[in-house]
């Protein structure tokens, strides 16, 4: 991987670490309600993107429809279901199953080829991210996380797809999973919530800020370039690194949110890193692909 594009990903990570902190003292200190919330998001971003709808539609529009669900839509309705009963630290461990998950599709879908040095890189980052948010005493079992495991194969299967549209503007793709994200949200809230009215207008100031950074840093930023970079580099390439975002959202989280600083986070974050580093600098034997340090 190039270093710039490198550097570029661990920059969607660092904002989908952001968004993790803004979205926990969004809906966990204001009654925000999460579909309403999402709804919001994707409105700021539409009217940033929208023109790029009027685009010529890519040749595997339906395709691109599909993603757009299976990473917005479907991901999400999971998601949000699955948290309602499921603790976050049993939740945050049955994330890290999109790299597995993301790995064999791409593995079965897409024919891509792990090798030993990076198929090892990739379970470490793994079990790092393991380390880093297991909390013993604090995990059962909860239908909510049949849910939750539900919602990160609908992401890993959308991360997959993506391969087979073919050349795309990025951009394109931000638009219409935004309107496929605000069609499926607004109608989710008008079902599953109330006094959206006033919720907007007791809680404004955590509402439209953290709208605003998911759309802005997350939406439009980091999964318009996640988005980019899949369509550059092998799969089980490109989500493996996105375990950065776990260390990210750690360190922010001690930061600004006053969270304490455990041994197993330096620890996980010590596996982490050096397998990151591996993950992208090792290609396959068959590929000429520039190295990780090329710019």
């Amino acid at each position: 991987m190039r270093l710039l594009d490198f550097l570029i990903l661990m920059l969607c990570c660092l904002a989908w670490g952001g968004n993790l902190v803004a979205s926990a003292w969004a809906l966990g200190t204001n009654p925000v309600p999460p579909f309403l919330l999402a709804a919001i998001r994707a409105s700021i971003v539409l009217l940033i993107t929208g023109v790029y709808l009027f685009r010529p539609l890519p040749k595997k529009f339906g395709l691109l429809l599909c993603v757009s669900f299976c990473v917005g839509s479907l991901h999400l309705a999971f998601l949000y279901t699955g948290l309602g009963t499921a603790s976050a630290t049993a939740s945050s461990i049955i994330s890290q199953m999109l790299i597995p998950m993301a790995t064999i599709l791409s593995v079965f879908l897409l024919k891509e080829k792990i090798g030993r040095v990076r198929g090892i890189a990739i379970f470490a980052a793994f079990l790092g991210g393991c380390i880093m948010i297991y909390e013993p005493g604090n995990v059962s079992f909860d239908i909510g996380l049949i849910y939750v495991l539900l919602a990160y194969v609908a992401l890993a299967l959308g991360s997959v797809l993506v391969k087979l549209i073919g050349e795309i503007d990025w951009k394109v793709y931000v638009a219409w999973t935004a309107i496929v994200v605000l069609t499926s949200s607004t109608t989710l809230s008008f079902l599953l919530e109330t006094d959206q009215i006033s919720v907007v207008k007791l809680n404004a100031m955590p509402l439209f800020i953290t709208a605003g950074y998911a759309a802005l840093a997350v939406s439009i930023f980091a999964h318009g370039q996640y988005f980019r970079l899949l369509t550059k580099y092998d799969v089980s390439v490109v989500v493996p690194l996105t375990l950065m975002t776990t260390v990210f959202a750690t360190l922010l989280g001690i930061l600004l949110l006053g969270d304490t600083l455990y041994p197993r986070y330096i620890l996980g974050g010590a596996i982490i890193l050096p397998s990151v580093y591996i993950i992208a600098r090792r290609q396959k034997s068959n590929k000429t692909a520039p190295e990780l340090m090329e710019v």
